[in-house]
């Protein structure tokens, strides 16, 4: 066949397959290749016909045997490495992008897809490395340009995304390209989100919604904006009203499950989930969430597809989520070696996609914990009375904390805000510190008597807390430390990369157990210790104690935390709504073998060694 027939033919199957004749479209391409199976063109449009039908294998053969035959075209690798990408087969994608790059160091279109894959691995560095060539090679690009900006948003570098996209928006009021000004648009909106300019997102999402009514991203991102905002009725409404509108957009779907889980209606969560897993059984994120809440007794046919999956068929995503899933539901049942093998499964499959942040964290407080502070808080006179400071290690029982101080009418639970970190960073010598703080409580919170801030790594900052924020009060939050651990280890904390490795989670309770520990000595009468395990076998006693400390008037109602109807965020959304119990404490015999690594570490320290024996 001519070659002008043949590209002829191959228009035909391509208007057939954008009609939604996908059938007729496969027909045209079977014949074709009967007999032109050596055209690069022909094999090129079928493996993208292949690629957007979601038969992904079959369109991996199909530019693998175009990379053999062509070695010196890019294309294909490129989207061989894009298909592998969605596979979440980083490393493999990576290796095709390298064999291009020697082929050709100078592809533009190559270079941002190297961008691409750094940005989906979260290596922004390299990321804008890659971005900043291919810009370089093509100056006027706008989609390089679109991408760098995200690069930058997620960098939290939001000010140089705000001038790319600004001057993006003045060319496009030019040009009028309806993608780019969706596009320009979402990312503005996602901008002004992190710089917590809410109204100015929601303005950006809500003029999108009344231009492209069935924009489902512009509802989808809207919910985000409702949810930070601690308006959770709002973030539901506006998903309901997405799925009216598009009812096959699986993200509503993700979204309102995870939304109804931490307003606490976990029968609407499970139902939820249960439906996504209905529409795609390999979703092992949403098997993961109703591990934590539900126990398959009436789903046994998509309990035993977990149990049977063959875990080293997924695709690393789909393992880390349903390995962790096994492991819930096989601790759920006491079988707890079984959950060990697959809890080291999911965290070691975790650690090869995200460097631990152990040094950095460590790093980060020594730095402060060095720092000779000029003002003292004898001659500082801010009144900050108003503020609670909970802190200490992620899963050391926070969030019940929280949830007990919280019954009172006077607080506003602000749960696990950065104001503080980003207060330090913005201040030079730390006297405006305080207002600076102020200011982003007041932009995002209704005006309250009292806050709780619940970033648990302010422990770096009780220097910094007890010179400028004197009348404020530091509750430390302590677990039996392989307890905690553990805990860590089963939560799939997935910002939180130290907490994939016991050793590295070991290393930081121990440097958070000795920093706390020289703090409390200089300021103790600021920081007061509160012991999960007393209050959970003692709560009479204890919270008491607690609301002593913090002189407020005694009321019953804070014997009874699980009654408590707030929203809460965190990994403990589901537990909290329980009495308590005690089925948790100790529960780190059960695993003594895996926890051997923490246990050295922790002897290593002669109080925590007490603790564990």
């Amino acid at each position: 066949m001519k070659k002008i027939d043949l590209l002829k033919k191959i228009e035909e199957a391509k208007i057939k397959q954008k009609a939604g004749n996908s059938l007729e479209a496969n027909q045209i391409f079977q014949i074709l290749l009967k007999s032109n199976n050596d055209s690069f063109d022909l094999l090129y449009a079928y493996g993208l016909f292949c690629r957007d039908l979601k038969n992904f294998n079959l369109a991996k053969r199909i530019f693998l045997n175009l990379i053999n035959k062509f070695p010196s075209s890019i294309n294909p690798y490129i989207l061989l490495a894009e298909i592998l990408k969605i596979e979440n087969k980083f490393k493999d994608a990576e290796r095709v992008l390298l064999k291009a790059i020697k082929i050709d160091p100078n592809h533009g279109d190559l270079l941002y897809n190297f961008s691409l894959l750094y940005f989906a691995l979260r290596n922004f560095d390299y990321a804008i490395v890659y971005i900043d060539k291919a810009i370089k090679l093509s100056i006027n690009n706008d989609i390089y340009k679109l991408l760098k900006s995200e690069i930058y948003i997620n960098k939290l570098n939001v000010d140089k995304a705000l001038l790319i996209l600004e001057d993006l928006n003045k060319k496009n009021r030019i040009k009028k390209d309806k993608n780019k000004e969706i596009r320009i648009n979402i990312l503005l909106s996602d901008a002004f989100l992190k710089k917590r300019k809410y109204e100015k997102a929601e303005l950006l999402l809500l003029k999108l919604i009344k231009k492209y009514p069935r924009l489902e991203l512009a509802y989808l991102n809207l919910s985000i904006i409702y949810n930070d905002k601690n308006q959770l009725s709002k973030s539901i409404k506006i998903l309901k009203k997405g799925i009216n509108l598009s009812p096959n957009f699986m993200p509503f779907y993700r979204n309102l499950a995870s939304f109804y889980r931490n307003s606490g209606e976990l029968k609407l969560a499970i139902e939820t989930n249960l439906f996504i897993i209905s529409r795609n059984k390999f979703d092992f994120n949403s098997f993961y969430e109703l591990s934590g809440i539900y126990d398959f007794k009436n789903h046994k046919n998509e309990l035993n597809f977990l149990f049977n999956i063959k875990l080293e068929n997924l695709n690393p995503n789909s393992k880390i989520y349903a390995a962790f899933a096994i492991s819930n539901l096989l601790h759920k049942e006491g079988k707890f070696k079984e959950s060990a093998k697959y809890l080291k499964i999911a965290n070691d499959v975790s650690m090869n996609f995200k460097k631990s942040d152990l040094s950095l964290k460590i790093k980060h407080t020594e730095f402060y914990r060095s720092l000779k502070i000029k003002n003292s808080k004898n001659n500082f006179s801010k009144n900050s009375s108003n503020y609670i400071f909970i802190v200490g290690m992620p899963r050391s029982g926070s969030t019940l904390l929280e949830n007990i101080l919280s019954l009172n009418s006077e607080v506003a639970d602000m749960g696990e805000v950065n104001f503080l970190e980003e207060s330090v960073k913005e201040t030079k010598d730390f006297k405006d510190v305080h207002d600076l703080y102020e200011k982003k409580v007041i932009n995002q919170f209704k005006s309250s008597i009292i806050y709780t801030d619940k970033s648990l790594f302010n422990y770096m900052y009780c220097a910094i807390i007890s010179n400028f924020f004197p009348k404020a009060k530091i509750i430390n939050c302590i677990r039996n430390p392989l307890d905690n651990i553990l805990s860590i280890y089963r939560a799939n904390f997935l910002n939180q990369p130290f907490s994939f490795s016991l050793k590295d989670i070991s290393n930081l309770y121990l440097h958070y157990f000795e920093t706390i520990e020289e703090y409390k000595n200089k300021y103790g009468e600021n920081i007061y210790d509160y012991y999960y395990e007393d209050l959970i076998e003692n709560p009479n006693d204890v919270i008491p104690e607690i609301i002593n400390w913090l002189d407020w008037d005694w009321d019953e109602k804070y014997l009874s935390p699980h009654q408590n109807k707030r929203n809460v965020y965190t990994a403990s959304s589901a537990q909290i709504r329980k009495k308590f119990y005690s089925s948790s404490i100790g529960i780190w015999k059960e695993y003594k073998e895996l926890l051997e690594p923490a246990i050295e570490i922790i002897k290593t320290n002669k109080i925590l060694r007490d603790k564990i024996t």
